[in-house]
């Protein structure tokens, strides 16, 4: 138990008094057995919720409550509308975890620890994929930071990379995005390149306006309008540290290589890249990023004729371009040190402010002038195993040659400073032109050793090449792959000699060693001992040619740069640091890791006239029939396959839309919450990315914690309530636990970016980031809660379309209508979910919107929300045990009305992390016990059995003893399991 000042002011009742910028005390609805389990971080999360703007009377917590995302899992919140907010965080969001210190890829080609995004992960972009078409750049749209209770694995590869993360962690694999903990010696996907170091850049000024007064070639009132647009998109003055450098350095190293910078009569300026479309569009996508307007990319064909020292070379090709035409940009990259005009006579250096850069910035500098002008990657000819040395070429005029040496100098000091090896190749004279002027070619050569050209390759690579990239990419991981091989001849060359000195002959060597080391031969093993070698071993003759290696590595990947790489090893790793992970704006939700690709909810009870007896001896069956009608675990898909068309009317229609469809009866649409639909619900509100993860997810149960179960009522506590639920003594129930899967995610990963927008518009401060959010009756707020009543009524549907298949598995197993056994809906109510109520605060009816999060509605008789059925009585709560133990009816109270909004418990609560609980028993121990005490499970995996055993969640009788002892829900039955379904 966290050790501050807590206060039981009531039974049952703990109160957290305010203190900092606390605007109402916290509350914990907890007995003192369940207070001993709550965490420290999910104590600070109900003080940090504390703090919102307009919230009212308590930041409350139920006694299941743990660390969740910006709000406890557990917790509850009531905002006024004129000064109250609306928060992603405070309705659910998920969480998988990497060490603190991996190295995440920024999109400026620097690695930098994911823990030193925490301060400015919203103004950064880092690399992602989609994983078979191409690379790409995203905005990261949350920043998260945990203790975890789960299994922590270091997981090592074949090409010597490593990484430490949480056992949820999906990683990329042949068959897409799997959890660590389902992961073994398969193939994932690696990214070889890992770039430079980040380092702070200072904030040195590179161009103030005085410097482009000076430089500015007009006269008259353009030199006010051009300082006025640069200082729109800060661009003025122009310092070391400010964000659009990086862009800048890019294009103009770029310009230097493969474009021309040009200054026209009376100031005008136009500048030209040129390269393969896809390379000119990342351009164009940077000129914009800076502030600019670059055209489209142009097409044309041109004839070519260049006279060299050996013959004239003739040939057409198609050229495409991109033009900018702005004075603006041209003198922003002259006064940087771009050359301009005719490159082979106007004289050019590496800028010197440059060469005082941080590394990184060095190297985008060279990787986008090598795009532009160094050979591609290539195995030398008639040795398919070897790579040429990468060649840096250029012309110069004679009397200019001085110059092009000192350029090339500096390249080849950058490169020394930046680890990789180079040497200068023996100028020649290359052609003479039409005016008899002679050109001079001078060259730069990338040393060919393995160590200088993966160092070389990983670590500086290319930019606006993407030919190049991928090139480099698979070089890397060939050679790698290459040295690894020669390192094991060489160890079991060594191996071999020892052991021929304790007298084995060479075959009886071999017979012990070829298990061990695959990449030897009989032949290795005799030359090693009875010829001896004088030099390092080789690879084998049939060892893959760089081709082939290319072709096997990168099949499924395209040509993004990735990889298939094996893991030789996953093993637990002890750890009681903090956990960290990204939450990304691409609808990919990936990023890359150490070079790793890695990535609403509620409840409804079915009652029946049922009893043990009916279904004795058929419990397997019915298991069976419900599983194969209901799909279940992590990323499964519907059976109904629902168009675009039908999704956007599931959006707006929740329930009604899959009961007008044929999934279930009119009448259970009373007594679903809401009648089953948001009427707030606004298609435009969501986006793209959260439809296309929708459509294939409809009528899908999910994984982890949620269920399909039978059960049978144990024992009625309020025979009058419970006869107006339809709950009697011994007859089955079937309980469903399901949300709107990532169709909810992804509309929650939308606006959690919308909402740091929001929180800079309108002058919102939070402790933590995690609570992102926007006033209630904002423009952003409005539009977030449509989006989520899209997720509520999504949810809806799904848990509506379960019901109804759940109905026709119990039909064909015991060849009775769903009618005939009454198989009717006692209640739908949300665990997720934020809701305009009126409620009674300061002795004043208010209107407010209270967010429930892991938190269930309960409220008690007479209010106009409940259904109509149960106005006199209350609506059903429904509170789910862990697997294998007991779920509860309840009921709410005036005194929860007036304390918690009408708001109770959602469930038992995890306390034993998965990886405690996997260690403790085994699934097929697990499914053992639960049979022998007659409860049947059929899980789509055997480890979720373990991670969801019993004793890994809180005792929910003692949940439910804490919501009587403190008076806001009254018990009125317990349900006890009987078959269980989980993904």
């Amino acid at each position: 138990m966290f050790k501050m000042k807590l206060k039981e002011i009531q039974k049952g009742i703990h109160e957290i008094p305010m203190q900092g910028k606390m605007l109402v005390p916290g509350r914990i609805y907890a007995t003192k057995k369940l207070m001993q389990d709550i965490e420290k971080d999910a104590i600070q999360q109900i003080i940090n919720v504390a703090e919102l703007p307009g919230i009212q009377k308590y930041s409350i917590a139920q006694g299941d409550c743990h660390v969740g995302y910006g709000f406890s899992i557990g917790g509850v919140a009531a905002f006024d509308l004129e000064k109250g907010v609306v928060s992603p965080g405070g309705i659910g969001f998920d969480i998988n975890c990497i060490k603190g210190n991996t190295k995440v890829l920024h999109e400026f080609g620097y690695h930098k620890k994911i823990k030193d995004f925490e301060n400015d992960f919203n103004i950064n972009r880092i690399k992602c994929f989609n994983p078979t078409e191409k690379i790409k750049d995203t905005k990261i749209n949350a920043f998260m930071k945990f203790k975890t209770k789960n299994k922590v694995f270091r997981v090592k590869t074949e090409s010597g990379l490593a990484i430490i993360a949480t056992e949820e962690h999906p990683f990329f694999t042949e068959k897409g995005m799997i959890e660590l903990k389902k992961i073994n010696r398969e193939k994932i996907s690696v990214y070889p390149f890992e770039g430079m170091k980040y380092e702070e850049p200072s904030d040195k000024i590179l161009i103030s306006e005085e410097n482009l007064r000076k430089n500015y070639p007009k006269k008259g009132h353009g030199f006010e309008q051009m300082t006025k647009k640069l200082k729109e998109i800060d661009l003025l003055p122009l310092k070391m540290n400010n964000s659009k450098l990086p862009y800048l350095i890019k294009l103009m190293a770029f310009i230097t290589g493969d474009g021309t910078l040009t200054i026209l009569k009376k100031g005008r300026s136009q500048i030209f890249c040129y390269g393969k479309e896809e390379d000119l569009e990342a351009i164009r996508k940077d000129i914009e990023r800076i502030g600019f307007n670059p055209s489209r990319v142009y097409s044309r064909n041109r004839n070519h004729e260049i006279k060299t020292s050996y013959d004239t070379i003739r040939f057409n090709r198609t050229e495409k371009s991109i033009k900018i035409n702005s004075q603006s940009l041209a003198l922003i990259l002259l006064l940087l040190g771009t050359p301009s005009g005719n490159k082979t006579v106007n004289e050019f250096e590496v800028p010197k402010w440059l060469l005082k850069s941080p590394k990184w910035m060095k190297r985008l500098y060279l990787a986008s002038f090598f795009g532009a002008e160094l050979s591609s990657p290539a195995t030398i000819t008639n040795h398919a195993f070897n790579f040429n040395s990468p060649l840096l070429s250029i012309n110069k005029r004679k009397e200019k040659v001085a110059n092009a040496r000192k350029f090339l100098k500096q390249i080849k000091e950058m490169l020394s400073e930046l680890g990789v090896k180079s040497d200068f190749i023996k100028e020649r004279e290359e052609f003479k032109n039409k005016k008899g002027e002679i050109s001079i070619r001078l060259r730069l050569s990338i040393r060919a050793t393995p160590k200088n050209l993966i160092k070389f390759w990983s670590q500086i690579g290319f930019e606006y090449n993407k030919k190049r990239q991928f090139l480099a990419n698979v070089a890397v991981h060939y050679l790698k792959s290459k040295q690894r091989i020669i390192n094991e001849r060489n160890e079991a060359e060594k191996k071999a000699i020892e052991l021929h000195k304790k007298g084995l002959s060479g075959k009886k060597i071999f017979k012990l060693l070829k298990e061990k080391y695959e990449n030897i031969n009989l032949r290795f093993v005799e030359k090693s001992v009875y010829e001896g070698r004088k030099t390092s071993s080789r690879i084998t003759f049939n060892s893959p040619t760089f081709e082939s290696f290319m072709k096997e590595r990168t099949k499924g990947l395209a040509k993004t740069g990735q990889v298939w790489d094996k893991i030789i090893s996953k093993e637990e790793v002890p750890f009681k640091e903090e956990v960290y992970d990204f939450n990304v704006e691409d609808e990919n939700h990936n990023f890359i890791a150490n070079n790793f690709v890695v990535s609403n909810c509620g409840v409804r009870l079915i009652k029946t006239n049922l009893t043990e007896k009916d279904i004795k001896g058929k419990e397997k069956i019915i298991l069976n029939e419900l599983f194969n009608q209901v799909p279940a675990g992590l990323g499964s898909k519907g059976q109904f396959k629902a168009d675009r068309k039908q999704l956007e009317e599931v959006m707006l229609k929740g329930s009604q839309w899959a009961i007008e469809n044929g999934f279930g009866w009119k009448k259970d649409l009373e007594t679903t919450e809401e009648n089953g639909k948001m009427k707030e619900a606004k298609i435009e509100a969501v986006s793209e990315k959260a439809i296309q993860r929708g459509l294939s997810q409809l009528g899908s149960l999910g994984s982890g914690n949620h269920f399909l179960e039978i059960q049978k009522v144990q024992k009625i506590f309020d025979e009058k309530t419970a006869k107006k639920f339809g709950l009697k003594k011994d007859n089955l129930t079937l309980m469903i636990h399901c949300g709107s899967r990532g169709f909810g995610h992804q509309i929650a990963s939308d606006y959690l970016s919308e909402m740091e927008k929001a929180m800079n518009k309108y002058g919102i401060e939070v402790s933590d980031k995690q609570l992102a959010c926007a006033p209630v009756n904002s423009k952003e707020g409005k539009k977030y809660f449509s989006a989520m009543a899209c997720a509520v009524n999504y949810a809806f549907a799904n848990r509506q379309m379960i019901t109804h298949w759940t109905r026709k598995s119990f039909e064909k197993v015991l060849g009775r209508s769903a009618e005939e056994m009454q198989m009717d809906l006692v209640y739908d109510v949300a665990h997720n979910i934020a809701k305009f109520e009126e409620h009674e605060i300061n002795g004043k009816k208010q209107k407010v919107l209270v967010h429930r999060k892991g938190a269930t509605r309960a409220f008690p008789a007479g209010r106009k929300e409940n259904p109509a059925i149960y106005r006199d009585s209350g609506h059903p709560a429904i509170i789910p045990g862990s697997m294998g133990t007991a779920s509860w009816i309840v009921v709410g109270t005036e005194k929860g009305l007036q304390e918690t909004f009408g708001s109770v418990a959602h469930g038992a609560g995890r306390i034993m992390s998965r990886s405690k609980a996997i260690k403790t028993k085994n699934g097929e121990q697990v499914q053992k016990e639960m049979e022998s005490a007659g409860r049947f499970v059929k899980a789509r995996s055997i480890k979720t059995l373990s991670e969801e055993m019993p004793e890994a969640y809180k005792d929910v009788d003692e949940v439910i003893r804490s919501l009587e002892v403190s008076g806001i829900a009254k018990k009125v039955a317990r349900l006890t399991p009987i078959g269980v379904v989980k993904g």
